[in-house]
């Protein structure tokens, strides 16, 4: 070892200059930074505000507990076939609901017991604290920004996983649902798994040119190497219908690359998922083919929602062909686009010579063009969140190739400091919107303060009711008040509100549902959290007054857009 090589300089260069050092250190910040802003309402007061109870977490948490409620009760057993009937096939003893596969309520399930258990939440509602369980998300989404940082990082160079990852943990979207006990961040990780393990271990074995390929690559490439790739399918299918998606794209892509040679790897591929999917299933147990069967046709007999778009309501199978194309156009930092943009440019020049980056440009595109079809979409980027993180490898790529860029023509120092600017730009989104990143949009779309003006959604999933709103409200609303909710979307929204929200319980507000048909003798409050399909157009455009209002994406020289208020029912 030499004298140089020894210095703390060149110590601490090649520590973060490794392939990994990115993933790794950008993954533990992430999951830090979310922990430390993950309260909703008031169970860690001492932590940060995070989004508020959003309509539908309650459902994840309660399904998880129940989980893992029943193995404490059966422990192993609970996978005995003999005891499924008992676990699963009482809907009146057990309420159990199969609308999705258990592995990210289970992640939800344990973290919550574990988080309660080190850190007892204030004032507890009831014996689930949606609170406690987001902490699974955020362990989640810090694996998800290693796991992209490090790919990326081995691909293509440190300074490629270094970017990867911290556009994955600058991305608004997908740094709010890493706050939120929903199954999204669940998907995130496992699909991007799936996805990059099977891009990085069967495209050694391809070429450009399929007559390329080795003598040497053909007598390794056997169906062994589908073993893993697939329990990490399994895995990813266990998380949520999107885990199905990337299915066809796999096999799309292994023929085109591999042609006939593909095909054991890929049948060795799809009997280790099947298999991982069907045992980690229990319910599946009882009546395979029929469960499953119920399972798949659940994920297009669903409530219809109202989706806000263009300036009009639609419902979520009536939506213009481009929605999913546009959102995920305009709720990615400017910035972050056009490094992926470069990246992607490059690939196509390559003639996809990259077969691990034809992979990861299949799976991402493939959801965004099934969801162009009248397939039900919901609203805003959650069935297509699982394409951010594989963008995040694009957006590494033309990172690294502009960082090179740079080098050649810079100093190091003078292209670091450009970088680092470029950089602190793009968290502009996340520090203005927070703790309400479901609300950002990029200045494609007139940024998240204009963005109503072009016909797009405020907020969709009740997060911008947080602490600081229910605090504010405090100070107006007097003990034993009753507040009216609108929208109210399910039967359940408000008892949720009340349980997880210790400020109502403790101010003994009555919360009842509201419509702007009904009239009031007198004056009582009214909550509003602007989800523009489903309230009045009096709500939308900001015209009538508010006690208290949230507005985001200001940046505290213009107002920002209004996502929630508390106004007088017969005020104007």
């Amino acid at each position: 070892m030499t004298a140089e090589s020894s210095t703390p300089h060149s110590r601490w260069g090649h520590l973060f200059g490794s392939n990994w050092s990115g993933g790794v250190v950008i993954g533990l910040l992430a999951g830090l930074i979310v922990i430390l802003t993950i309260d909703p309402g008031g169970s860690y007061p001492r932590l940060a505000e995070g989004p508020g109870i959003t309509i539908d977490e309650s459902f994840n948490v309660q399904q998880g507990i129940l989980l893992v409620e029943v193995f404490r009760q059966y422990g192993l057993f609970m996978f005995d076939p003999t005891n499924a009937q008992d676990i699963y096939g009482d809907p009146a003893k057990i309420p159990y609901l199969p609308d999705h596969p258990p592995l990210g309520r289970w992640i939800l399930g344990i973290t919550h017991h574990l988080w309660w258990n080190m850190f007892p939440p204030t004032d507890p509602g009831s014996i689930d604290v949606t609170a406690a369980a987001r902490v699974g998300s955020a362990c989640l989404f810090a694996l998800t920004v290693f796991l992209v940082g490090a790919t990326a990082g081995t691909w293509f160079g440190p300074s490629a996983g270094w970017i990867a990852a911290l556009a994955l943990l600058l991305m608004p979207r997908v740094f709010a649902h890493a706050h939120l006990a929903s199954l999204e961040s669940s998907v995130n990780l496992f699909v991007t798994l799936a996805v990059l393990c099977t891009a990085n271990s069967w495209s050694k074995y391809f070429h450009a040119n399929p007559k390329g390929i080795t003598e040497e690559n053909l007598r390794k490439w056997t169906w062994k190497i589908g073993l893993i790739p697939g329990l990490y399918l399994g895995l990813a299918m266990l998380t949520k219908i999107q885990g199905f998606l990337i299915i066809p794209c796999i096999i799309g892509w292994a023929l085109w690359y591999g042609r006939r040679r593909s095909i054991p790897s890929l049948l060795s591929w799809g009997i280790m998922a099947n298999l991982v999917f069907f045992l980690g299933w229990p319910w599946l147990w009882l009546d395979p083919l029929g469960n499953l069967s119920k399972f798949l046709g659940s994920a297009t007999e669903r409530v219809h929602l109202n989706v806000w778009y263009l300036g009009q309501v639609f419902q979520d199978t009536e939506v213009p062909w481009h929605y999913p194309w546009v959102i995920f156009l305009v709720t990615v930092p400017v910035g972050f686009h056009l490094l992926g943009g470069a990246g992607l440019i490059q690939f196509l020049r390559e003639r996809g010579a990259d077969a691990r980056l034809a992979l990861v440009l299949i799976c991402l595109t493939f959801p965004l063009l099934l969801f162009s079809t009248s397939t039900a979409v919901y609203d805003g980027s959650r069935l297509f969140l699982m394409a951010y993180p594989l963008w995040a490898v694009f957006i590494g790529r033309g990172g690294q190739l502009v960082w090179q860029w740079m080098r050649d023509r810079f100093s190091f120092q003078r292209a670091a400091i450009i970088a680092a600017l470029l950089l602190i730009l793009q968290t502009i989104g996340i520090i203005s919107t927070h703790p309400n990143q479901l609300s950002y949009y990029n200045l494609l779309a007139g940024g998240t303060a204009n963005a109503r003006y072009l016909g797009f959604e405020a907020t969709y999933w009740q997060d911008s009711l947080t602490r600081s709103f229910w605090e504010d409200c405090a100070e107006k609303i007097p003990d034993g008040a009753t507040i009216h909710v609108m929208p109210v979307l399910h039967q359940f929204q408000l008892d949720d509100l009340r349980k997880q929200t210790p400020i109502i319980r403790k101010k003994q507000w009555t919360l009842k549902p509201w419509s702007a048909d009904e009239t009031e003798t007198n004056p009582e409050y009214l909550i509003v959290f602007s989800r523009y399909s489903d309230i009045p157009a009096e709500f939308r455009d900001h015209s009538r007054e508010a006690i208290i209002s949230i507005d985001v994406g200001g940046l505290g020289f213009s107002k920002g857009s209004r996502i929630a208020a508390l106004y007088l029912v017969n005020s104007r």
